[in-house]
């Protein structure tokens, strides 16, 4: 690729939609015709919920079916147009995984909301002594009953929770399901009246969590037991709790939001940073299907490299990247960074990657290599050779035009300074 690079170009567009039309050899669970693509040689993004399609214009419909692997939550004639222009696009179903309430779901090209029926199953919430509902605090939703005994379920809500998205699956036209407010990160001192449950440690890894994980291995093989072999892929949370028991694995992978930052401007420990990392690269080496999510300023160039960096760091077989701030119709210039395939596979630990010498974490790729510092501090490496230091400008919504505004220099160097919570590419 040129030194400059402003991603407008019909050519760059064909480009980028060959990239995402994967193989069908590579698909594993989910529907036949709509495998999860290959992110071994390149990075590539699914992201969240996109706009609806009156306010789209022809240019960015024709931008999201070449740049994007997919995104959740559409409606049916949403994704029959998607499909029209890249017909390998993925579409998830969105559902709460362990709650209900008056959120309405997509059905076809319908908003519904079912909690009126599912109130009248006394049976389906767990309450608490005096016969009240937990529920979550911010969203406002009711905390279900997903036990298990004998290794089935006490209630009919996991047969009901199955049952209503697979329709729904089938009326979207879906590829599976985002499970959403799956681990405890959404309940734990977080839930009215409070409950010992969600609020006592020991209690939780007693009571809650090996149920959530015979339930979370329910939904997914009821939705693998399917013809379409739907994906189930739950929100994983922030990974960063080291008390947290739960099988991440249960399905097949998930998302991970807040990752390598909790939120915009603001930073993990850098004990937590490993610990999720490390979590992260267990999933991606069983070959699961992870997305990483960040909620970022998009003025921050280097809030945005940090987490660029982390997920170069980690990126594997199934690995996926999405960060915004106002826009999930969002594109950066360091999405595009030509650092090629990796060399190695994704590591065991991240702690493979340190380079005790330059005080940084290195992964190496056929065409360069990414620098990370997850420290406060600065860092200043002697290369020892001469490489190009890939330089981001722009970046962020993208316009009517369906022309990205992101572009990057290269620079010669020897040397490099790597800020605290940031990162560098380099090329040889």
């Amino acid at each position: 690729m040129e030194s400059r690079i402003i991603m407008k170009s019909a050519a760059a567009s064909i480009l980028i939609l060959a990239l995402l039309t994967p193989a069908l050899t590579h698909a594993q669970i989910g529907a036949k015709a709509h495998p999860f693509p290959d992110t071994r040689d390149h990075t590539m993004v699914f992201t969240d919920q996109l706009p609806s399609t009156a306010s789209l214009t022809a240019a960015q419909w024709r931008f999201i079916a070449s740049h994007y692997a997919g995104t959740q939550k559409e409606t049916l004639s949403w994704t029959k147009k998607i499909r029209t222009l890249n017909p390998q696009f993925i579409v998830l179903h969105y559902q709460l995984a362990v709650g209900a309430g008056k959120a309405s779901f997509l059905d076809g090209d319908q908003w519904i909301n079912d909690f009126d029926t599912v109130s009248k199953h006394s049976d389906w919430f767990i309450q608490n002594k005096e016969g009240k509902r937990l529920t979550q605090n911010t969203f406002h939703w009711a905390v279900m009953n997903i036990l298990f005994q004998n290794s089935k379920p006490i209630s009919g809500w996991p047969k009901y929770w199955v049952d209503t998205a697979e329709k729904r699956m089938r009326n979207n036209q879906d590829d599976g399901v985002f499970a959403d407010s799956y681990t405890q990160d959404i309940l734990m001192n977080q839930v009215t009246p409070a409950y010992s449950w969600f609020s006592k440690v020991v209690d939780c890894k007693q009571k809650w969590i090996p149920n959530l994980d015979l339930y979370g291995q329910y939904c997914a093989d009821a939705l693998h037991s399917q013809p379409e072999i739907f994906y189930y892929l739950p929100n994983l949370g922030g990974l960063v709790n080291s008390w947290d028991t739960t099988y991440y694995a249960v399905g097949d992978g998930g998302m991970n939001e807040g990752f390598a930052i909790s939120g915009p401007g603001s930073y993990y420990s850098r004990g937590d940073w490993r610990l999720q990392l490390n979590r992260l690269l267990s999933l991606i080496n069983k070959r699961k299907i992870i997305i990483c999510q960040s909620y970022i300023h998009d003025n921050n160039l280097e809030e945005r490299m940090f987490v660029i960096g982390a997920y170069l760091l980690i990126r594997g077989r199934h690995t996926f990247i999405n960060m915004f701030e106002s826009s999930t119709l969002s594109w950066y210039p360091e999405y595009t960074l030509p650092l090629g395939p990796y060399l190695h596979g994704p590591a065991s630990n991240i702690n493979h990657y340190w380079d005790a010498a330059w005080q940084v974490y290195r992964r190496k790729y056929l065409n360069g290599m990414i620098l990370v510092n997850p420290g406060k501090q600065s860092v200043n490496v002697n290369l020892g050779r001469y490489y190009k230091l890939i330089i981001i400008s722009g970046g962020g919504p993208v316009p009517d035009s369906g022309a990205p505004t992101g572009s990057y220099t290269t620079t010669s160097v020897e040397s490099v300074i790597v800020p605290g919570h940031s990162s560098r590419a380099l090329l040889y």
